[in-house]
């Protein structure tokens, strides 16, 4: 148990380091959610940093960006950012792969994602690591308990650690599932993170990270 707790601790600090959330605007933030004005973040996401912005509308996934959402809104939206290779050094950590540096030390690749829900829709993205809301949003409030599903491209992925903001709650069960409690209103902010092994030539290991954000209503 006390290697459990221990395991727990150790990668969900990975999770909390930073935070990623989408605003009211389909606009992408990094930074601290709750020390900063969620609309005039001085942490925007550029343009250029994301590969992919996917709109889900009526259950149909499209790839789009901010000002066409904007237009025809969606269901929700899912974003993917490609931070790239870090290679640890005796020297500090580089942010090149493995292959690049003389005397590596360990190397991974990261990957992140953060996904937006508007309102209440259940169908997974499939694309990379994924949290999935299967209550209905429009009748959740401060005190339910979310109820939560991890899939990665698709399939549900058990052992996966998820933090709440600033606390890390628990591991996703062999069906994929785990529970939150809504300690707050307004926007949410959960993270999951699941690593894999890597290609042993660019990186060691691949460490993908999600977050999912939905708004709870005073």
């Amino acid at each position: 148990m006390k290697k459990v707790i221990m395991i727990l601790i150790g990668l969900g600090s990975q999770l909390v380091a930073h935070t990623l959330w989408i605003d009211d605007n389909f606009k992408v933030h990094q930074g601290h959610m709750h020390q900063e004005s969620l609309q005039n973040s001085k942490h925007r996401i550029a343009k250029q940093e994301i590969d992919n912005f996917l709109c889900l509308k009526d259950s149909i996934v499209k790839k789009s960006n901010g000002n066409t959402i904007a237009k025809s809104g969606c269901d929700a939206i899912f974003v993917t950012l490609h931070s790239g290779y870090y290679t640890k050094t005796p020297y500090g950590t580089k942010k090149l792969s493995k292959d690049k540096i003389k005397m590596p030390i360990e190397s991974w690749e990261s990957i992140e994602s953060v996904k937006r829900l508007y309102t209440d829709n259940k169908t997974p993205y499939r694309h990379g690591l994924e949290l999935v809301l299967r209550n209905n949003l429009s009748g959740l409030k401060v005190g339910d308990k979310a109820r939560l599903t991890v899939y990665y491209k698709g399939k549900v992925l058990s052992g996966v650690i998820l933090a709440n903001g600033h606390k890390t709650i628990g591991m996703s069960d062999k069906n994929g599932h785990v529970n939150i409690k809504i300690r707050h209103k307004g926007l949410q902010n959960i993270k999951a993170s699941y690593t894999r092994k890597g290609d042993g030539v660019k990186c060691d290991k691949i460490i993908h990270t999600t977050t999912l954000n939905f708004k709870i209503n005073p």
